[in-house]
């Protein structure tokens, strides 16, 4: 006689899976991104900037989309912690009453509604496969027919609209910054700081130094106090990064710039995630 597979089994392993699929799908589009962005660039750069805003739109719903696949990992992460109490719950009723505060009632709904709108990592479809054998059919098709339970958020970055303008041109103006080319819509304080450059006279001897959240800085004697900024997506793009200005003459602010060394580091991290 075959032994069956407990279903806490199923779970753990099948979480697991979309977890790998979820940051192998993030590595890839963040690559992608950035051969964007260098285009956009390119196409600033030979005075183009009515086909660079239309590819800037494409660009900030690739974001978004980036956005919703680090939520989807989120959750999975949070289910695949807490799969045993996900197996032992007994039906949708008691999902709903006792399992709301933990996360998982919200997690379960979110991740088969997404099934959708995620077609690169289909575990997530063989884990909502797995909630629909365990609480009942009606409970997949009400999430995915009336979004019953999915939490706002999650609706938005699963029907992005066409961005308004002011966020297009935030995107333009951080591309132009950084890549250092010539765009329309900068301001005269803007392409003054872009012309002095990161690392010019004004730059120097300040304590404190503002630097990218994932990059890497050694304080020094000059700096000895070191900020990271907010990553930035497409919901805090528009805020900035805002400095008092008491002390924004004590900041220098860099911004990180791509280089071949960060390509090769994506690639090995593809590599990697292929392997596993």
């Amino acid at each position: 006689m075959v032994q069956q597979v407990p279903l806490n089994i199923k779970f753990k392993t099948c979480l697991k899976m979309c977890i790998q699929r979820l940051r192998y799908a993030q590595e890839k589009q963040q690559a992608l991104a950035k051969q964007d962005r260098r285009e956009l660039a390119q196409l600033l750069s030979n005075g183009k900037e009515q086909k660079a805003h239309y590819r800037v739109e494409s660009l900030i719903n690739d974001d978004v989309h980036l956005e919703l696949l680090e939520i989807m990992e989120l959750y999975c992460e949070l289910l695949h912690a807490r799969v045993n109490i996900l197996s032992g719950i007994e039906n949708e009723m008691d999902l709903i009453s006792n399992h709301t505060d933990d996360g998982i009632n919200e997690a379960c709904r979110s991740i088969v509604y997404t099934t959708l709108y995620i077609p690169e990592a289909k575990e997530l479809n063989q884990f909502k496969d797995l909630l629909t054998y365990k609480f009942g059919p009606d409970f997949t098709k009400v999430i995915i027919e009336d979004q019953i339970g999915v939490p706002e958020k999650i609706l938005k970055k699963c029907s992005p609209k066409l961005p308004s303008q002011d966020l297009v041109i935030m995107y333009m103006k951080e591309i132009a910054k950084t890549y250092e080319v010539p765009y329309s819509k900068l301001s005269d304080d803007e392409e003054e700081e872009q012309e002095r450059g990161e690392y010019g006279e004004n730059g120097a001897g300040r304590p404190i130094v503002a630097i990218e959240n994932d990059d890497e800085h050694t304080e020094d004697a000059d700096h000895p106090i070191t900020i990271r900024k907010p990553r930035q997506n497409s919901e805090n793009l528009e805020k900035g990064f805002n400095i008092s200005n008491d002390i924004k003459k004590d900041i220098k602010v860099i911004r990180k710039k791509e280089t071949n060394d960060d390509d090769l580091e994506q690639l090995k991290k593809r590599f990697a995630a292929l392997r596993r």
